[in-house]
């Protein structure tokens, strides 16, 4: 575990070479010193040492970035830019409301950001209630009268209807028995994270990754008592509301007898793997959550670590791989998904260029910055509908729904680009072992 410094301390780290500047999603769209990881590093570290008063202007910078981390992979002096910006947004939460000077359409992109956060996604049965919800709206003649009449963009909402994801049918939405069996002999035993979002939207994700672990002898446990992971608490700067949701986590996953604490989404297993240094606002919690966070393992680095099964059905499919920002930035996992997907039989991997570039996803990020998100989906998409492939592989979900509307929205010039797919490593090699297409996402 790495302690986090204050950060007045930790921007002396940077030593303003510049390199940062070429990874920068939000630098290379607006060409802005101040959109740039320096840039906010410098308002930071002003901030903090008291030169620089709280501001609207402040604020803009500090919400335009992604907190990809692509920064911190660059950087060669090690700056925790990611903490520092979750510490300095967590100091700003409380002057939020008397600097939300901007139009109002961005006001009412923040409420809405902060409401999901807060009301609902901690909080299963109201997450299950809304999901219900967008269903029947999308399904209705409600939701074609709004699309036709372009009321969502009169709204400034726009952007977030267009990223909306697709709800599945309701027969997709399975659940699963606390204690899943391996199919075959037990090589592993794991408490597996649910999460929040993902299992209502992406059913066919769980079920690839359930039958992946249990493909390769894996005892599959699912704590009831587990919550949202906080992730997206912490990098909007709700750090109580974070911290809670960590003490739960911390204490509904029993870790005696397991091999690993496995997580299918790289945003979560970023943060559940930094709960040690997160929860030294909490000491009696810091033993706990640092024993925690040396459990955590993403389903990819798991498997590979493991040594998979050899799988047997061939997949015949070209296939690009889009790196996560937060597992290769924030985990640096990298190999390991590459690994799984070279050893299906049939499947040809497609260089994807610039795949370790943000698709503007990040959280609810495009949520509260829907233009901005956009564009940088859009160089996304234009670098995937390059590579000539049939299937994305990506490992989180928020990855996934972001890209499936970049590719939705661009087959409306070409149709052709509807037959591509996008799902998990973890569908491909549930694949190879034999699973249902159908229930995989294909």
């Amino acid at each position: 575990m790495n302690p986090r410094k204050p950060v007045a301390d930790a921007a002396l780290d940077c030593v303003h070479c510049g390199l940062c500047l070429p990874v920068c999603p939000t630098y290379l769209e607006l060409g802005d010193e101040a959109d740039s990881p320096r840039g906010r590093i410098y308002l930071m570290r002003a901030y903090a040492e008291g030169r620089h008063a709280a501001s609207s202007g402040l604020l803009q910078h500090l919400d335009r970035c992604l907190v990809c981390r692509a920064c911190e992979t660059a950087c060669p002096s090690g700056v925790q830019f990611g903490a520092m910006m979750e510490d300095v947004r967590a100091e700003l939460l409380p002057a939020r409301p008397a600097l939300l000077r901007r139009p109002w359409r961005q006001r009412l992109h923040a409420a809405l950001g902060a409401f999901v956060l807060l009301r609902i996604l901690p909080y299963r049965n109201r997450l299950h209630l809304l999901v219900q919800g967008l269903r029947l709206y999308q399904s209705s003649a409600l939701g074609a009268a709004v699309r036709r009449l372009g009321l969502a963009r009169a709204l400034g909402l726009g952007a977030q209807e267009a990223l909306a994801p697709a709800v599945p049918p309701a027969r997709l939405r399975r659940a699963w028995p606390a204690v899943l069996p391996p199919d075959g002999p037990r090589r592993a035993r794991v408490l597996f994270l649910r999460g929040c979002v993902a299992p209502e939207v992406l059913p066919e994700m769980y079920t690839a990754s359930l039958a992946a672990l249990r493909h390769n002898g894996v005892e599959v446990v699912t704590p009831p008592e587990q919550s949202c992971c906080g992730a997206l608490h912490f990098h909007a700067g709700f750090r109580a509301a974070g911290l809670d949701l960590l003490a739960r986590n911390v204490r509904g996953f029993d870790l005696r007898d397991v091999d690993a604490v496995v997580v299918n989404a790289a945003g979560c297993g970023s943060t559940l793997k930094e709960y040690g240094a997160l929860a030294a606002a909490r000491p009696e919690l810091a033993t706990a959550a640092e024993a925690f966070a040396a459990q955590v393992r993403d389903i990819s680095e798991f498997l590979h670590q493991l040594g998979i099964n050899v799988p047997t059905h061939p997949v015949a499919r070209r296939v690009t791989y889009d790196e996560p920002c937060h597992l290769l930035h924030g985990q640096r996992v990298s190999a390991a998904p590459r690994a799984i997907l070279g050893a299906i039989p049939g499947l040809e991997l497609l260089p994807l260029p610039d795949a370790d570039r943000c698709c503007g996803s990040a959280g609810v990020y495009n949520l509260v910055q829907g233009e901005l998100a956009g564009a940088i989906q859009q160089e996304k998409i234009r670098n995937i509908v390059a590579t000539g492939a049939e299937v994305v592989a990506t490992g989180n979900p928020g990855c996934i729904l972001q890209i499936r509307a970049g590719l939705a929205q661009a087959a409306v010039a070409v149709p052709q680009l509807q037959r591509v797919r996008v799902v998990h490593p973890m569908a491909l090699l549930a694949l190879a072992y034999g699973e249902d297409a159908s229930a995989l996402g294909f």
